[in-house]
């Protein structure tokens, strides 16, 4: 079977969880389809990882982006206006992918063509005349990040720009959405988030996953009085709960227990986040070579988000290596865990930081729950089972006869 994928980025190096979950289902469909991943220039690694991904076997092409220019360009303005589009998407349409999709279409004649998140989307028009199957795969369902946005802001005017946004990509997501074969979502939740605003829409869950045999528990290396929490930092979601999580709870903690020590972990920190270092109790790394090792440090893995979709692989990666995890609802939301079971789940700063000082300080209570998180994932978040699932869905696209797949919706 022949795919042509197209990526919002260049998936490698994985370092935010849009590119881990790409090159993760990339490489479990190599040994089964022939992909040509098409993406755009978004980083100085990107040749890198075009060598990367061509060693795995994967056709990748790489379109060079426009010339910067400041602000948003008028082209963005002009797409946001005649195609309805939010200004997130349209500012991130390179005309370069649109020739590559077509000439692909010619040269390869592809079977299935896949869109990952709705960034590619406006790419669609390169298919008017075609016949081939599309699917939509979505990592969350943007309107609903940008009402929660608008429900932790304190500004009136960023209230009405992020209300705003949500009700543009409300319209844009009921536009769009219809125009494709099928789309996939990560959780339930998302499915049902999306079946509402979509109802005639086929849409399939392909959850999020963890590469079980690479996260491995590492005890030898755990810092008994430690919390970690990792993410790409320049995602606001990820910046939020980070101060959140030391306004409100951390203090609580600090009161139990005077020598913990909290680890924030990820890419690209803002300045108010790396003036943390002035601390001693809070250590902020900044891009990590292997994220594993911290996660490793943690006697408890932390994931107070206030704001979000879709499903969070920092933690299926944390119950990969076996640690202990404290989530607010939202956190640990579409995951199949069960709080008092393989998580503990908290949306109140004073029960999240109890919960957290009873971690702690009693091992075999951590220890218990850091077990079944790991055999949790083991049973249903294997990227081996994940990638299996997509294929199947491509499969089933390329067999269904057109306006005949009333039978996914099951």
């Amino acid at each position: 079977m022949n795919v042509l994928f197209i990526s919002p980025t260049i998936p490698f190096p994985a370092t935010d969880g849009g590119r881990i979950r790409v090159l993760n289902l990339l490489k479990q469909l190599i040994p089964r389809v022939r992909i040509r991943l098409i993406a755009p220039r978004t980083q100085v690694t990107d040749d890198e990882g075009v060598a990367y991904l061509r060693s795995l076997g994967v056709a990748t092409y790489l379109a060079e982006r426009p010339p910067k220019i400041p602000g948003i360009s008028p082209g963005a303005i002009l797409r946001m206006f005649l195609y309805q589009q939010p200004i997130t998407v349209a500012k991130y349409y390179f005309p370069a992918i649109t020739q590559m999709i077509r000439e692909s279409l010619f040269s390869e004649s592809p079977d299935v063509v896949h869109f990952e998140m709705i960034h590619t989307a406006p790419y669609l028009r390169a298919l008017t005349k075609s016949s081939i199957p599309t699917l939509l795969s979505l990592q969350n369902i943007d309107s609903a990040i940008w009402r929660r946005l608008a429900m932790q802001t304190y500004s009136p005017f960023r209230r009405w720009f992020y209300n705003f946004q949500a009700k543009r990509f409300k319209s844009y997501e009921m536009m769009i959405g219809e125009q494709f074969s099928m789309a996939t979502c990560v959780s339930e939740q998302d499915r049902s988030r999306l079946g509402t605003i979509c109802p005639d829409l086929k849409i399939a869950v392909i959850p999020n996953g963890v590469d079980v045999q690479s996260y491995q528990p590492m005890p030898e290396i755990e810092e008994p009085r430690s919390v970690v929490f990792t993410g790409s930092m320049d995602w606001y979601p990820n910046e939020d709960a980070v101060l959140y999580f030391l306004q409100q709870i951390w203090p609580k903690i600090k009161a139990e227990i005077a020598d913990a020590r909290y680890y924030v972990v990820g890419q690209y920190p803002s300045k108010r986040l790396q003036q943390l270092n002035e601390r001693n109790d809070v250590i902020v790394t900044g891009r990590v070579d292997d994220i594993r090792a911290y996660i490793g440090r943690g006697a408890v893995y932390v994931v107070p988000l206030r704001i979000g979709g879709g499903t969070r692989l920092k933690i299926l990666e944390a119950l990969g290596m076996r640690r202990a995890v404290v989530s607010t609802s939202i956190g640990c939301e579409g995951l199949n865990v069960t709080h008092g079971e393989n998580i503990v789940v908290s949306d109140e700063p004073a029960t999240f930081a109890s919960a957290v000082v009873r971690l702690i300080q009693e091992p075999i209570v951590r220890e218990h729950i850091a077990r079944a998180g790991r055999k949790l994932v083991e049973s249903e978040y294997d990227w081996r089972q994940i990638g299996k699932q997509l294929y199947d869905t491509y499969e089933q696209l390329n067999d269904i006869p057109s306006g005949d797949m009333s039978f996914l919706t099951s």
